[in-house]
């Protein structure tokens, strides 16, 4: 009798378990999954969902953009790492599936081939073309290592002096406070130099804020290193890094503006442009 009561406990447990996973997959055996491949801020999914007709996808990053194509592309706007859900539906039987997805973001070369800029949003882009000049839009993508520019001209940016302010410890008060920038600026360093000769170095600030007073530390090998200026669609462009390294213990930003300046020092452009009540520099997050 105990036997077969026993033998009666498991028949039922194990009915229950198999209705329980019928109600799961809506009974059809509907299962939603997927992996991806990412390039840079671009992912490619695939889906291997079984027993599905409709795809509904939310890619978790606050784009509000979502897809019901089976295995969509997605351009994901910053690094981390991100909740993506796929819904799968067959009639009325849905299943979800949830990954990470990580993004480390796209891997800059500075060698004059800009495809490898193509998913980065601008950072900036001037309005104001009087103050603006030359200078006509930038990309910024911080590596664990590199801070890397891809900056936009017209077929005047030639760079014969770029100067390079960087408020490294993001506050405005501290180092040097140009003028130029009166809504934020607060220089710790300056590059300064020039693209189209080779030469020049990276200076830091000591003393009163309102003087310009620089010292040089680096030389332009150990700080800059960037391609030729290349004509792209009637627009000059250049790209180039920095090392972290160069620049103290940073946080999670830096701020930085770039001014480009005749031989005899007379500016032509500058982004974020500037000499207006509300130019301020520019941040790049880290």
């Amino acid at each position: 009798m105990k036997k077969t009561f026993i033998y009666l406990c498991c028949i039922a447990l194990i009915t229950l378990g198999i209705n329980a996973c019928k109600k799961t997959d809506g009974g059809s055996g509907t299962k939603a999954v997927f992996s991806y491949v990412a390039d840079g801020f671009n992912v490619n999914f695939t889906n291997f969902s079984q027993n599905a007709s409709t795809y509904s996808w939310d890619f978790g990053d606050q784009s509000g953009e979502t897809s019901t194509k089976r295995s969509p592309q997605h351009i994901f706007k910053s690094k981390g790492d991100f909740l993506v859900t796929l819904t799968a539906t067959q009639g009325s039987s849905v299943s979800k599936f949830t990954d990470t997805v990580s993004i480390i973001g796209p891997n800059i070369k500075i060698d004059g081939d800009f495809s490898d800029w193509q998913y980065v949003d601008y950072a900036y882009t001037n309005t104001d073309v009087v103050n603006g000049g030359t200078l006509l839009a930038i990309k910024t993508f911080a590596s664990p290592t590199d801070i890397n520019v891809y900056l936009e001209g017209t077929p005047a940016m030639q760079f014969a002096i770029m100067d390079m302010y960087i408020d490294a410890d993001n506050n405005a008060k501290t180092g040097f406070v140009t003028a130029q920038y009166p809504a934020g600026a607060g220089a710790e360093f300056l590059f300064e130099g020039s693209l189209v000769g080779g030469w020049g170095s990276l200076y830091v600030h000591s003393g009163d804020p309102a003087s310009f007073s620089f010292s040089p530390i680096f030389d332009i090998a150990d700080v800059l290193h960037y391609s030729a200026i290349k004509s792209v669609s009637g627009k000059n462009v250049i790209e180039f890094s920095i090392p972290k390294a160069k620049l103290g213990t940073l946080k999670t930003a830096i701020n930085l503006c770039i001014v480009e300046s005749t031989s005899g020092y007379a500016q032509l452009g500058a982004i974020p442009s500037n000499n207006s009540a509300t130019s301020a520099f520019l941040q790049i997050k880290l």
